[in-house]
């Protein structure tokens, strides 16, 4: 492990032995509870380490649930696996790849995380991971014969507008686009 840092509270750089970097580079990110913004902390990975952590995060997101209470704000992490997952996906990882391919054999991981990205942008009242699992039902939709009028209405149905429903759609069925 390579150890650069100097003083506590400013700029440092870790790189562990498998070439993974955990660093804070200088930029900030919203805090969602004090709406501040604070030093990010950034983890640099390969497309595998990001497929295997989204995994761990997955298992650990379905033991949150088991201790879920009432009071739980933020019962798991499954938005951030999901997302990991599909980067590693979109980065040429096989693993993360036939992941993917389970959700929808039509939609790619680009498209789906397009439309996600339509959803988290517009519909200010869906959290990250309604916003992605409203989209991959509406890929597994996609994949049936004829389900493109279904995915059109599972959309309409949480979004607020028919331009955003439009949007979303749209960006599902966009194969012809380079991402």
């Amino acid at each position: 492990m390579t150890d650069s840092i100097d003083v506590p509270g400013s700029r440092f750089r870790v790189e562990l032995d498998d070439g993974q970097i955990v660093e804070t580079d200088g930029s900030t990110i919203l805090d969602p509870e004090s709406g501040d913004q604070v030093p990010a902390v950034v983890l640099r990975m390969s497309r595998a380490r990001a497929h295997v952590l989204a995994h761990v995060l997955e298992d650990w997101s379905r033991v949150a649930l088991v201790f879920a209470t009432l009071r739980s704000s933020c019962v798991t992490e499954r938005a951030l696996a999901l997302t990991l997952d599909s980067g590693a996906a979109l980065a040429g990882d096989a693993g993360a790849t036939r992941c993917a391919v389970r959700v929808s054999e039509r939609v790619t991981t680009a498209q789906r995380l397009a439309a996600v990205d339509v959803l988290k942008t517009r519909e200010r009242d869906l959290s990250p991971l309604q916003c992605i699992a409203v989209v991959d039902a509406a890929a597994r939709w996609m994949s049936e014969e004829a389900g493109e009028e279904l995915a059109w209405a599972l959309l309409a149905a949480v979004c607020s507008d028919t331009a955003t429903t439009n949007l979303a759609y749209t960006e599902l069925l966009d194969s012809g686009s380079e991402r």
